[in-house]
Protein backbone atom coordinates (compact mmCIF):
# COMPACT_ATOMS: atom_id res chain seq x y z
CA UNK A 1 0.00 0.00 0.00
CA UNK A 2 0.79 3.60 -0.97
CA UNK A 3 -0.61 7.05 -0.56
CA UNK A 4 -0.17 10.29 -1.16
CA UNK A 5 -2.34 13.83 0.10
CA UNK A 6 -1.92 17.04 -1.50
CA UNK A 7 -2.48 19.21 2.33
CA UNK A 8 -1.88 22.93 3.03
CA UNK A 9 0.50 23.98 6.16
CA UNK A 10 -1.86 25.69 8.63
CA UNK A 11 1.21 26.01 11.13
CA UNK A 12 4.67 25.54 11.47
CA UNK A 13 5.10 23.60 14.70
CA UNK A 14 8.84 23.66 14.95
CA UNK A 15 11.80 24.38 12.71
CA UNK A 16 15.88 24.14 12.71
CA UNK A 17 18.13 23.22 10.07
CA UNK A 18 16.96 19.79 9.80
CA UNK A 19 13.62 19.33 10.32
CA UNK A 20 10.29 21.52 10.15
CA UNK A 21 6.97 19.86 11.86
CA UNK A 22 4.01 21.11 10.30
CA UNK A 23 0.27 21.29 11.25
CA UNK A 24 -1.34 20.37 8.02
CA UNK A 25 -5.31 20.58 6.83
CA UNK A 26 -5.08 16.69 6.04
CA UNK A 27 -3.83 12.92 6.41
CA UNK A 28 -2.97 13.06 10.48
CA UNK A 29 -2.98 16.76 10.51
CA UNK A 30 0.98 16.92 11.66
CA UNK A 31 3.68 16.86 9.03
CA UNK A 32 7.22 16.26 8.88
CA UNK A 33 9.60 17.82 6.61
CA UNK A 34 13.37 16.98 5.86
CA UNK A 35 15.48 20.27 5.04
CA UNK A 36 18.16 18.10 3.57
CA UNK A 37 15.57 17.88 0.81
CA UNK A 38 13.18 20.30 0.33
CA UNK A 39 13.48 24.07 1.21
CA UNK A 40 11.58 24.93 4.06
CA UNK A 41 7.77 26.02 3.39
CA UNK A 42 5.63 28.62 4.91
CA UNK A 43 1.69 28.80 6.06
CA UNK A 44 -0.57 28.30 3.15
CA UNK A 45 1.88 26.53 1.13
CA UNK A 46 0.32 23.21 -0.20
CA UNK A 47 2.31 20.04 0.26
CA UNK A 48 2.08 16.99 -0.80
CA UNK A 49 2.57 13.93 1.96
CA UNK A 50 2.86 10.50 2.31
CA UNK A 51 0.10 9.13 4.50
CA UNK A 52 0.61 5.55 4.16
CA UNK A 53 1.11 4.75 7.73
CA UNK A 54 -1.67 7.09 8.85
CA UNK A 55 -4.32 5.03 6.45
CA UNK A 56 -2.41 1.96 8.39
CA UNK A 57 -3.20 3.07 11.95
CA UNK A 58 0.55 2.73 12.82
CA UNK A 59 2.24 3.39 15.75
CA UNK A 60 5.26 5.63 13.37
CA UNK A 61 4.91 8.54 15.92
CA UNK A 62 1.97 10.24 13.71
CA UNK A 63 3.47 12.02 11.54
CA UNK A 64 2.83 11.93 7.33
CA UNK A 65 5.96 12.62 5.92
CA UNK A 66 6.63 15.48 3.18
CA UNK A 67 7.29 13.92 -0.12
CA UNK A 68 7.24 16.86 -1.95
CA UNK A 69 6.48 20.71 -2.40
CA UNK A 70 4.90 21.81 -5.52
CA UNK A 71 6.97 24.29 -8.03
CA UNK A 72 9.81 23.70 -6.49
CA UNK A 73 12.25 21.49 -7.13
CA UNK A 74 13.95 18.46 -4.11
CA UNK A 75 17.96 19.55 -3.35
CA UNK A 76 20.59 18.76 -1.23
CA UNK A 77 22.40 21.21 0.43
CA UNK A 78 26.19 21.03 -0.12
CA UNK A 79 27.80 20.57 2.95
CA UNK A 80 30.46 18.20 2.56
CA UNK A 81 32.90 16.90 -0.75
CA UNK A 82 31.38 13.20 0.63
CA UNK A 83 30.52 10.88 -2.12
CA UNK A 84 29.14 8.14 0.12
CA UNK A 85 25.24 7.71 -1.01
CA UNK A 86 22.54 7.23 1.49
CA UNK A 87 18.80 6.13 0.89
CA UNK A 88 21.03 4.39 -2.66
CA UNK A 89 18.57 4.45 -5.85
CA UNK A 90 15.50 6.06 -3.58
CA UNK A 91 13.89 9.35 -5.07
CA UNK A 92 16.07 11.12 -1.93
CA UNK A 93 19.46 9.39 -2.28
CA UNK A 94 21.77 11.65 -1.23
CA UNK A 95 25.83 11.80 -0.57
CA UNK A 96 27.66 12.21 2.99
CA UNK A 97 30.98 12.39 3.79
CA UNK A 98 31.43 9.16 5.93
CA UNK A 99 34.61 9.37 8.62
CA UNK A 100 36.36 6.36 6.40
CA UNK A 101 35.96 7.50 2.75
CA UNK A 102 38.92 9.17 0.86
CA UNK A 103 37.58 12.35 1.19
CA UNK A 104 37.51 12.46 5.07
CA UNK A 105 40.42 13.49 6.98
CA UNK A 106 40.60 10.15 8.83
CA UNK A 107 40.88 7.97 6.22
CA UNK A 108 44.33 6.92 7.12
CA UNK A 109 42.88 5.49 10.49
CA UNK A 110 40.72 3.58 9.09
CA UNK A 111 44.17 1.61 6.82
CA UNK A 112 44.92 -0.54 10.25
CA UNK A 113 42.81 -2.80 12.35
CA UNK A 114 41.78 -2.14 15.81
CA UNK A 115 40.52 -4.46 19.08
CA UNK A 116 38.44 -2.80 21.62
CA UNK A 117 40.54 -4.34 24.26
CA UNK A 118 37.41 -5.88 26.43
CA UNK A 119 36.08 -2.21 26.15
CA UNK A 120 32.11 -2.72 27.69
CA UNK A 121 29.75 -2.18 24.73
CA UNK A 122 25.92 -1.77 25.41
CA UNK A 123 23.49 -3.01 22.91
CA UNK A 124 19.91 -1.44 22.93
CA UNK A 125 16.71 -2.56 20.85
CA UNK A 126 14.73 0.87 21.49
CA UNK A 127 15.63 4.27 20.45
CA UNK A 128 13.96 5.26 24.21
CA UNK A 129 17.01 3.82 26.02
CA UNK A 130 18.87 6.35 24.61
CA UNK A 131 18.19 9.48 26.55
CA UNK A 132 18.31 7.51 29.22
CA UNK A 133 21.33 5.77 29.24
CA UNK A 134 23.17 9.39 28.56
CA UNK A 135 21.35 11.30 31.18
CA UNK A 136 22.08 8.10 33.87
CA UNK A 137 25.66 8.14 32.61
CA UNK A 138 25.81 12.44 33.34
CA UNK A 139 24.52 11.85 37.03
CA UNK A 140 27.09 8.83 37.99
CA UNK A 141 29.95 10.93 36.20
CA UNK A 142 29.78 14.16 35.01
CA UNK A 143 32.82 14.00 32.93
CA UNK A 144 31.48 10.93 30.39
CA UNK A 145 31.28 11.08 26.86
CA UNK A 146 29.07 8.98 25.53
CA UNK A 147 29.01 7.99 21.61
CA UNK A 148 25.57 6.50 19.89
CA UNK A 149 26.08 4.35 16.91
CA UNK A 150 22.73 3.73 15.04
CA UNK A 151 21.87 1.50 12.59
CA UNK A 152 19.13 0.93 10.26
CA UNK A 153 16.96 -1.33 10.94
CA UNK A 154 14.50 0.92 11.98
CA UNK A 155 14.01 4.82 10.98
CA UNK A 156 16.48 6.05 8.58
CA UNK A 157 16.49 9.35 9.19
CA UNK A 158 17.42 10.28 13.00
CA UNK A 159 16.83 13.91 12.59
CA UNK A 160 13.06 12.99 13.35
CA UNK A 161 13.88 11.59 16.42
CA UNK A 162 13.19 14.59 18.95
CA UNK A 163 15.79 13.13 21.99
CA UNK A 164 18.36 13.47 19.08
CA UNK A 165 17.50 16.89 18.37
CA UNK A 166 17.84 17.56 22.52
CA UNK A 167 21.15 15.37 22.85
CA UNK A 168 23.09 16.55 19.85
CA UNK A 169 23.18 20.02 21.93
CA UNK A 170 25.50 18.29 24.42
CA UNK A 171 29.10 18.21 23.72
CA UNK A 172 29.62 14.77 25.55
CA UNK A 173 26.99 13.09 23.35
CA UNK A 174 27.96 12.11 19.81
CA UNK A 175 26.42 9.79 16.96
CA UNK A 176 27.46 7.69 14.26
CA UNK A 177 24.44 6.99 11.76
CA UNK A 178 25.80 3.91 9.85
CA UNK A 179 24.90 1.39 6.80
CA UNK A 180 21.28 3.32 5.09
CA UNK A 181 21.00 5.20 8.66
CA UNK A 182 21.83 9.04 8.01
CA UNK A 183 21.67 12.06 9.69
CA UNK A 184 23.92 11.78 13.02
CA UNK A 185 26.91 13.72 13.39
CA UNK A 186 29.09 11.10 11.94
CA UNK A 187 28.34 8.84 9.43
CA UNK A 188 29.99 5.47 8.45
CA UNK A 189 29.62 2.96 6.30
CA UNK A 190 29.36 -0.04 8.78
CA UNK A 191 29.34 -0.89 12.51
CA UNK A 192 33.10 -1.94 12.60
CA UNK A 193 34.15 1.43 11.76
CA UNK A 194 31.79 3.55 13.68
CA UNK A 195 33.56 1.25 16.57
CA UNK A 196 36.52 2.23 15.53
CA UNK A 197 35.91 5.88 14.85
CA UNK A 198 34.44 6.28 18.20
CA UNK A 199 37.44 4.68 20.03
CA UNK A 200 40.04 6.16 18.25
CA UNK A 201 38.92 9.64 17.13
CA UNK A 202 36.18 9.87 19.31
CA UNK A 203 37.74 8.81 22.43
CA UNK A 204 34.49 7.76 24.07
CA UNK A 205 34.18 6.34 27.55
CA UNK A 206 31.19 4.60 26.77
CA UNK A 207 29.68 3.52 23.86
CA UNK A 208 26.21 2.12 22.57
CA UNK A 209 25.14 0.82 19.34
CA UNK A 210 20.77 1.12 19.31
CA UNK A 211 18.36 1.04 16.43
CA UNK A 212 16.88 4.12 16.19
CA UNK A 213 12.94 5.02 16.24
CA UNK A 214 10.10 2.83 14.76
CA UNK A 215 11.42 -0.61 15.11
CA UNK A 216 9.40 -3.72 13.72
CA UNK A 217 7.92 -6.77 15.20
CA UNK A 218 5.39 -9.12 13.75
CA UNK A 219 4.26 -10.96 16.66
CA UNK A 220 6.48 -14.22 15.21
CA UNK A 221 9.62 -16.11 16.81
CA UNK A 222 12.07 -14.08 14.40
CA UNK A 223 9.92 -11.18 12.89
CA UNK A 224 11.34 -8.29 14.55
CA UNK A 225 14.33 -5.72 14.34
CA UNK A 226 15.27 -6.32 17.67
CA UNK A 227 17.03 -9.67 16.12
CA UNK A 228 20.08 -7.26 14.99
CA UNK A 229 21.47 -7.16 18.23
CA UNK A 230 22.76 -10.98 18.02
CA UNK A 231 24.97 -9.52 15.01
CA UNK A 232 26.02 -6.61 16.69
CA UNK A 233 27.24 -8.90 19.95
CA UNK A 234 29.48 -11.15 17.99
CA UNK A 235 30.82 -8.18 16.04
CA UNK A 236 32.12 -6.50 19.52
CA UNK A 237 33.29 -10.29 20.65
CA UNK A 238 35.47 -10.57 17.69
CA UNK A 239 36.93 -7.11 18.11
CA UNK A 240 37.25 -8.19 21.64
CA UNK A 241 34.97 -6.22 23.30
CA UNK A 242 32.57 -6.81 25.99
CA UNK A 243 28.91 -7.15 24.92
CA UNK A 244 26.70 -5.71 27.66
CA UNK A 245 22.91 -6.37 27.15
CA UNK A 246 20.33 -3.13 27.78
CA UNK A 247 17.47 -5.56 28.25
CA UNK A 248 14.11 -5.01 27.65
CA UNK A 249 12.34 -5.80 30.82
CA UNK A 250 8.52 -4.80 31.47
CA UNK A 251 5.67 -6.04 33.62
CA UNK A 252 2.72 -3.67 31.87
CA UNK A 253 2.73 -4.83 28.87
CA UNK A 254 -0.30 -7.22 28.50
CA UNK A 255 1.55 -9.05 26.04
CA UNK A 256 2.69 -12.57 27.40
CA UNK A 257 5.92 -12.76 25.25
CA UNK A 258 6.73 -9.48 26.50
CA UNK A 259 6.67 -10.35 30.14
CA UNK A 260 9.16 -10.34 32.37
CA UNK A 261 12.74 -9.99 30.06
CA UNK A 262 10.65 -9.62 26.82
CA UNK A 263 11.61 -12.44 23.75
CA UNK A 264 13.21 -9.58 22.08
CA UNK A 265 15.73 -10.21 24.53
CA UNK A 266 15.70 -13.54 25.15
CA UNK A 267 15.32 -15.05 21.62
CA UNK A 268 18.37 -13.36 20.05
CA UNK A 269 20.07 -13.94 22.99
CA UNK A 270 20.00 -17.91 23.12
CA UNK A 271 19.42 -18.40 19.65
CA UNK A 272 21.83 -16.14 17.72
CA UNK A 273 24.73 -14.75 19.92
CA UNK A 274 26.95 -17.44 19.94
CA UNK A 275 29.46 -14.96 22.32
CA UNK A 276 29.07 -14.66 26.24
CA UNK A 277 27.09 -11.62 26.52
CA UNK A 278 26.52 -9.70 30.09
CA UNK A 279 23.14 -9.21 30.71
CA UNK A 280 22.37 -7.15 33.74
CA UNK A 281 18.83 -6.95 35.82
CA UNK A 282 17.70 -4.88 38.59
CA UNK A 283 17.05 -6.65 41.99
CA UNK A 284 13.51 -6.11 42.06
CA UNK A 285 11.91 -6.25 46.04
CA UNK A 286 8.29 -7.76 45.19
CA UNK A 287 6.82 -10.68 43.55
CA UNK A 288 8.24 -9.84 40.11
CA UNK A 289 11.67 -10.90 40.81
CA UNK A 290 11.06 -14.59 40.94
CA UNK A 291 9.85 -14.21 37.38
CA UNK A 292 13.03 -12.64 36.20
CA UNK A 293 15.08 -15.20 38.67
CA UNK A 294 13.68 -17.72 36.32
CA UNK A 295 14.29 -16.19 32.85
CA UNK A 296 17.62 -15.44 33.94
CA UNK A 297 18.45 -18.91 34.97
CA UNK A 298 17.77 -20.16 31.57
CA UNK A 299 20.21 -16.89 29.94
CA UNK A 300 22.79 -18.24 32.69
CA UNK A 301 23.04 -21.26 30.25
CA UNK A 302 25.20 -19.41 27.76
CA UNK A 303 25.51 -15.69 29.33
CA UNK A 304 26.50 -14.02 32.82
CA UNK A 305 23.90 -11.77 34.20
CA UNK A 306 24.62 -9.30 36.76
CA UNK A 307 22.35 -8.79 39.14
CA UNK A 308 22.28 -4.57 40.37
CA UNK A 309 20.43 -3.70 43.67
CA UNK A 310 18.29 -1.05 44.00
CA UNK A 311 19.95 1.11 45.61
CA UNK A 312 23.15 1.21 43.57
CA UNK A 313 20.83 2.68 40.68
CA UNK A 314 17.82 4.09 42.43
CA UNK A 315 18.20 7.37 43.26
CA UNK A 316 20.32 8.50 40.28
CA UNK A 317 18.01 7.17 38.06
CA UNK A 318 15.07 9.33 39.37
CA UNK A 319 17.48 12.38 39.43
CA UNK A 320 18.76 11.58 35.88
CA UNK A 321 14.70 11.73 34.93
CA UNK A 322 14.33 14.91 36.59
CA UNK A 323 17.13 16.49 34.88
CA UNK A 324 16.19 15.36 31.40
CA UNK A 325 14.26 18.06 29.46
CA UNK A 326 11.29 16.08 28.18
CA UNK A 327 9.71 12.78 29.18
CA UNK A 328 11.04 9.42 28.61
CA UNK A 329 8.70 6.95 27.72
CA UNK A 330 8.25 3.59 26.62
CA UNK A 331 5.57 2.24 24.11
CA UNK A 332 4.22 4.86 26.20
CA UNK A 333 4.87 4.16 29.59
CA UNK A 334 6.65 6.88 31.82
CA UNK A 335 8.60 5.54 34.74
CA UNK A 336 5.79 6.20 36.97
CA UNK A 337 3.70 3.40 35.01
CA UNK A 338 6.95 1.09 34.51
CA UNK A 339 9.40 1.46 36.63
CA UNK A 340 10.71 -2.07 35.69
CA UNK A 341 12.11 -1.00 32.20
CA UNK A 342 13.32 2.16 33.53
CA UNK A 343 15.10 -0.10 36.18
CA UNK A 344 16.45 -2.48 33.72
CA UNK A 345 18.31 0.57 31.36
CA UNK A 346 19.91 1.82 34.48
CA UNK A 347 21.11 -1.70 35.90
CA UNK A 348 22.69 -1.98 32.36
CA UNK A 349 24.29 1.86 32.67
CA UNK A 350 25.73 0.76 36.01
CA UNK A 351 27.29 -2.56 34.89
CA UNK A 352 29.02 -1.13 31.51
CA UNK A 353 30.36 1.93 33.97
CA UNK A 354 31.86 0.26 36.65
CA UNK A 355 33.47 -2.63 34.01
CA UNK A 356 34.83 0.05 32.38
CA UNK A 357 36.03 1.87 35.30
CA UNK A 358 37.88 -1.52 36.67
CA UNK A 359 39.62 -1.29 33.09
Amino acid sequence: MYADEVVFVKRIIYEDDSIQLLETSGGSGRALLYRNFFPSVQEGKNVIVNVTATLLHLGTGGWDIVKSVPDTLPYQEVTSNGHIMKARYMPNQHSVLSVEAQESEDHALFQSTFNLEGKPILLAELHSMIPLVYVLMKKIDPNVKLSVIISDEAALPLMLSEHMRILKKEKDFHSITVGQAFGGEFEAVNLITALQFAVQKLKSDIIMISLGPGVVGTGTVYGFSGMELANWANIVSSLNGQPVWVPRVSFKDRRERHYGISHHTITPLMKFTYTKSIVPLPHLANSHYHVLAEQADKLKEKHMVNWVEQKDFKPILEAALESYPKSITTMGRAYNDDPTFFYSVAAAVYTAYHINTLD
